[in-house]
């Protein structure tokens, strides 16, 4: 026998009516956090200042910048800009972190997830130029 109850259709009118609240209020929250941590791009700069690589929201490369005298040094140029794009990476994925764990509360711990599975260099080198 079901129960009369789950069936009743103001109920499960309610109930829809809730879920859609706490949908948007979820939303609402999110595009908070998206104004608040400045999700649309992140950007590195090179510490001598002439290469740059700025992501965009989805996390890939969206510009690389380099400057007159960094490309006469080709030799040392590619391993920069590898080095760059990877720090960038490792900047949006804190930074997309820390929304989620701001989102999500205490539910998931989104930030020791990260901690465990990016180096230690890039990790320190990405909340560096979160604080910047």
């Amino acid at each position: 026998m079901s129960d009369r109850r789950s069936m009743d259709p103001a109920a499960m009118m309610r109930r829809l009516e809730q879920m859609q609240a706490e949908a948007e209020a979820m939303l609402a929250k999110y595009s908070e956090l998206r104004a608040e941590f400045g999700a649309d791009t992140v950007e590195v700069v090179s510490e001598d200042g002439r290469i740059r690589v700025k992501l965009d929201a989805d996390g890939k490369v969206a510009e690389i910048g380099i400057d007159e005298h960094a490309m006469r040094l080709r030799q040392s140029l590619a391993p920069t800009i590898i080095a760059l794009i990877e720090e960038a990476t490792a900047t949006h994925a804190v930074k997309t972190a820390q929304m989620a764990q701001a989102l999500i509360g205490d539910k998931i711990d989104v930030m020791a997830l990260v901690d465990r599975d990016m180096p230690e260099h890039l990790r320190d080198r990405a909340r560096d130029n979160l604080d910047r």
